[in-house]
């Protein structure tokens, strides 16, 4: 139920902005994915995701995807200079390790108290951030990235 595209772009842009230069960031899928679109002028960060693409890029201009490239939620990504691949037990020991500075994590629910829960969605492969605690546990930072709403799916106040 969501609240829209303008809402979910102003929560990435608002992520982006916890970015600092140099930074390594793990993306999670949802929201997240559209940090990589909204990084500040000025701001060179290494984007990770945990399918196994170290320095991928934000998304690539309609005509130009490539259908072997794509972030862990399975959409077109590009990739910058120095970029490297590896399958996903080395990009989740990564996390593990604490070699990542920020993880933006997409929740498909979050308490009161900030706890997060996901589970496998009808209809998706897999489920949303199913590695959540891992990244957050190790992370230098989290920030959870999500549409406020409840669930009859008014807007949470």
């Amino acid at each position: 139920m969501g609240m829209g595209k303008e809402t979910r772009v102003r929560i990435a842009k608002r992520a982006a902005q916890e970015l600092k230069d140099g930074m390594a960031v793990n993306l999670g899928i949802g929201i997240p994915t559209q940090v990589a679109d909204y990084v500040p002028e000025g701001i060179h960060v290494v984007f990770h995701a945990e399918n196994g693409i170290l320095a991928a890029g934000g998304a690539p201009l309609p005509g130009e995807e490539d259908a072997f490239l794509c972030n862990a939620g399975g959409y077109p990504v590009t990739i910058t200079n120095g970029a490297s691949y590896c399958d996903s037990s080395i990009a989740f020991a990564m996390i593990r390790r604490g070699c990542i500075d920020i993880s933006i994590l997409g929740a498909l629910e979050v308490s009161e108290r900030g706890d997060l829960a996901n589970w496998i969605v009808a209809g998706e492969a897999g489920g949303r951030d199913r590695r959540g605690d891992g990244a957050c546990a190790k992370s230098q930072k989290s920030h959870r990235s999500y549409e406020p709403c409840q669930s009859a799916g008014g807007i949470q106040g």
